[in-house]
């Protein structure tokens, strides 16, 4: 199954399909008397209205641009040894890697 999503459309109809393979395993289980949590999370009432915002999608984002004064002090605070660098491994995570000449 693809979960990207490129708009709105795809991910309704992907929200679909999930909630109705979701009802044919549940009836599944019930049928084999396996018992499960019976919890919806469409059902999930939001608690504390205090911190919820209703129109956070409208919200303007105001770019911060990177002065040289910034990237300064950010890449000041990772200098040391030129030889020594971080290599990906196949599986992921990162594995330090020495380049000596």
């Amino acid at each position: 199954m693809n979960i990207e999503a490129y708009d709105i459309d795809s991910l309704r109809k992907l929200v679909r399909s999930l909630q109705n393979e979701n009802t044919v395993l549940k009836a599944q289980l019930q049928k084999a008397n396996i018992p499960y949590e019976k919890y919806s999370h469409f059902e999930e009432q939001i608690e504390n209205l205090e911190n919820y915002d209703p129109d956070q999608g409208e919200r303007i984002i105001i770019p911060e641009y990177i002065t040289d004064d910034m990237a300064k002090r950010y890449f000041a605070m990772f200098w040391g040894r030129q030889d020594v660098f971080a290599k990906r491994g196949k599986n992921g995570g990162y594995f330090s890697q020495c380049n000596r000449l």
